[in-house]
């Protein structure tokens, strides 16, 4: 698979975070349908059913224009397939700046419909980031505030309500609005920064369960041509013999991992062992694959926290390891320090460097790689393994200078 395909198909995983908000302006094309009307049927039956003088001109003009924005609205709907955070922002802020003009002109915070700025709120939590929905949570309390002492007279309610108890009554609503709007954008954007990370988490889930599809087609596969090999590696010398002889045992083992793993859960039987002993091991494990590679090791951390031995994380040192040595034959250096609560391990290389275009891409698609007989997949499964420890894999490059591979991790995920 090339390169150029790669980066297409990452491209498109990004446009699906905005397909989200496609729909979500959609719906909301239809709320401000159903809101129009409403408002419509309000001025009308407040001004000729009730009899109550609103000043009209202004309130139609408003309403007219969202019309229009609205007949705008549908035409990107139709255009566009895909819509931006900073727009549906935009689009929220349209529909408060007219709410809060209709609300200017019949009463400010003395009509009863100020609280529909919670909507608004509502909406931002649900459709868009964390930052997005307090800015509308802030803008929002803004405007109310701003209506209860600038607006538009209502001589109806002046008559209807006099004394301070209607003034205490405004200031609890205002009061209430602020709260509400508070406790809203709270909760909302916890239980909606929940759902994307389970919704991140399940599209990862779905990645490694097709490349273990794969794995295990390729497990079963590969095992005649490695009876054919250990067959014909009988007939060779015998010094070259045994040297084939072990690379095909190697490759029987790895097989048999593969085979026995059944997904990403962590190792059967892994015994508890001091962390620092689990990095030398797995070191001393990678030296003896690769004798002629320098590694500079240092090693140190607070107290010697046990953790389970697990083969996932053992191999996505040893994958960054091995990438590190094909970029740096003559030098590679591993650093690992731990706190009671973090693991932090840095493994760096004096290579060329990783281009700009692709380095943010490494380790999120499948198949994307800078080693030209690499398949892709090792870098990924790093990533995926420390992204199911709670961990984070950070890539660091200066071109001509080389690269670092940063893990932090929780210890408490590894801990016993």
């Amino acid at each position: 698979m090339s390169q150029g395909l790669l980066a297409g198909s990452w491209l498109e995983c990004a446009r699906m975070s905005k397909l989200l908000n496609h729909k979500n302006l959609k719906l909301l094309w239809w709320m401000r349908n159903v809101a129009l009307i409403g408002q419509a049927a309000a001025i009308l039956i407040v001004s000729s059913v009730l009899r109550i003088p609103l000043p009209e001109m202004p309130l139609w003009i408003i309403l007219t224009t969202i019309a229009l924005l609205n007949v705008f609205t549908w035409w990107r709907i139709e255009a566009a397939k895909t819509i931006t955070d900073h727009e549906f922002l935009m689009q929220l802020l349209v529909d408060i700046v007219a709410l809060a003009g209709l609300l200017y002109f019949t009463g400010g915070a003395t009509n009863p419909f100020a609280s529909l700025f919670i909507l608004q709120v509502i909406i931002a939590a649900i459709a868009l980031p964390p930052l997005y929905t307090w800015m509308i949570a802030a803008i929002t309390v803004a405007l109310y505030t701003s209506l209860m002492f600038w607006n538009v007279e209502m001589p109806y309610f002046l008559h209807h309500h006099i004394g301070d108890f209607f003034s205490l009554h405004v200031q609890g609503m205002w009061l209430s609005f602020i709260f509400l709007a508070g406790i809203v954008a709270w909760f909302v954007v916890q239980m909606n920064t929940t759902i994307r990370r389970q919704n991140a988490l399940l599209a990862e889930a779905e990645k490694m369960a097709a490349v273990g599809t794969l794995a295990a087609n390729a497990a079963h596969e590969l095992g005649t041509p490695l009876a054919t090999m250990a067959v014909l590696a009988e007939d060779c010398e015998q010094e070259t013999a045994h040297k084939f002889s072990e690379q095909i045992q190697r490759c029987k083992q790895i097989l048999s991992r593969i085979t026995a793993a059944g997904g990403v859960a962590r190792a059967e039987g892994g015994a508890p062992m001091g962390l620092s002993d689990f990095l030398n091991q797995t070191i001393e494990d990678w030296k003896q694959l690769h004798p002629a590679i320098p590694l500079a090791v240092q090693i140190s951390g607070t107290g010697q926290p046990r953790i389970v031995a697990e083969h996932g994380f053992e191999q996505a040192i040893t994958n960054l390891l091995d990438n590190a040595a094909d970029a740096s034959p003559q030098s590679v250096r591993l650093e690992a320090d731990w706190t009671a609560s973090t693991l932090n391990i840095r493994i760096q290389d004096n290579g060329a460097g990783l281009p700009e275009t692709i380095q943010p891409l490494l380790g999120e698609v499948v198949g994307l790689t800078t080693k030209p007989d690499g398949m892709g997949l090792g870098l990924f499964l790093t990533r995926s393994v420390i992204t199911r420890l709670e961990g984070k894999l950070t890539l660091t490059s200066i071109a001509g200078k080389g690269t670092t591979a940063h893990i932090t991790l929780p210890l408490r995920r590894l801990t016993v």
